[in-house]
């Protein structure tokens, strides 16, 4: 039995290697300390299985994205992994973990290197930091942090983890947000109904423009505009977007049913996922959404994509599918 659980552990402990790709290098990154759990800070399986985060090569011919192999940033089955979010430089991802601390459980923030796939940890605090993004023109990045009394605002660390500010003082709910430029970012604040507004770090002010609408928040690449998705009714939703300068807010496409979660490529062509499936939509040819992927064989839902600035990448956040759902939906595909 000793021997099986041996077995067991070296499986789990070695690196994931896809076909065709070279072994990870032992090469450490500049500037950033490699991830070293002690004993105190292991991680711990707890509960069913948790988002898996993926990342695989993104092409286009003849108009339309496919994905190349996927590629496992992390392993859910024993820690919440979600949120990802490329750097600028298109090399690496920052993202959500949890850890586990005896009965505690708090979520910090690491950064993933794609080319030598390997992680570090950059936040350790007594609070939980979440939805990490890169500061445009700066190096540094913004969180939602949790407090103690249950409270969310924005803060801002350097890429090292130091320096931590809180930015907007007076907003006590903010769940989700997204960069416009180094002055001005899109906040998603929790409310009844919730709403999507703009901060000005210059005057501290923040201005709401909508309400009633998704947690998905993007600034639309070469374009002075952010998108999200715009709640209509229960069966209307668009994916809209709002100028940056004049505020005005404009529908573009309505959305596939039940999406919510999209990504911009360089080019400007959207993409939405929806279940296990991507989508996408180039407002200059598609008249429509067009299937890209399917990733139905993992038997998971898609509850996040994000696209490194360069184009060349795409990350995603796959939520099991519980076993009692997959055997349904095994066996009505199998009759």
């Amino acid at each position: 039995m000793n021997l099986w659980v041996a077995v067991l552990a070296l499986t789990l402990l070695a690196p994931l290697r896809l076909p065709g790709q070279d072994p990870p290098q032992g090469t450490q990154q500049p500037e950033d300390t490699l991830l070293v759990q002690p004993e105190d800070t292991a991680l711990v399986a707890v509960g069913p299985p948790k988002p898996e985060i993926y990342v695989a090569e993104l092409s286009v011919f003849d108009g339309l994205h496919y994905l190349g192999p996927l590629q496992k940033v992390t392993d859910g089955t024993n820690s919440y992994d979600d949120q990802p979010m490329f750097t600028p430089d298109s090399q690496s991802l920052l993202y959500t973990t949890e850890y586990s601390y005896g009965a505690q459980v708090q979520t910090e923030i690491h950064r993933y290197y794609l080319s030598s796939r390997r992680e570090t940890r950059i936040t350790r605090t007594d609070e939980n930091e979440y939805s990490p993004s890169p500061v445009l023109g700066e190096r540094a990045f913004s969180v939602i942090r949790v407090e103690a009394d249950s409270t969310r605002r924005l803060w801002r660390f350097t890429m090292q983890g130091m320096d931590r500010e809180m930015l907007f003082r007076d907003l006590d709910a903010v769940a989700h947000h997204a960069w416009g430029n180094e002055s001005t970012v899109l906040l998603y604040v929790l409310g009844d109904p919730a709403t999507v507004r703009i901060g000005n770090l210059t005057t501290g002010q923040t201005e709401v423009v909508a309400q009633g609408v998704g947690r998905s928040l993007n600034k639309i690449p070469n374009r002075n505009a952010w998108s999200f998705v715009e709640r209509v009714s229960p069966g209307e939703a668009w994916l809209s977007e709002i100028n940056i300068g004049t505020r005005e807010v404009r529908r573009r496409i309505e959305t596939i049913l039940g999406g919510d979660s999209h990504a911009w490529t360089p080019e400007g062509v959207l993409l939405m996922s929806r279940g296990s499936q991507i989508y996408q939509w180039d407002s200059e040819v598609d008249e429509d959404w067009r299937l890209v992927a399917d990733l139905g064989d993992l038997v998971v839902t898609l509850s996040g994509i994000t696209v490194s600035p360069d184009g060349s990448k795409i990350a995603m956040v796959a939520d099991p599918i519980p076993d009692e759902t997959a055997g349904a939906r095994a066996g009505s595909v199998a009759r």
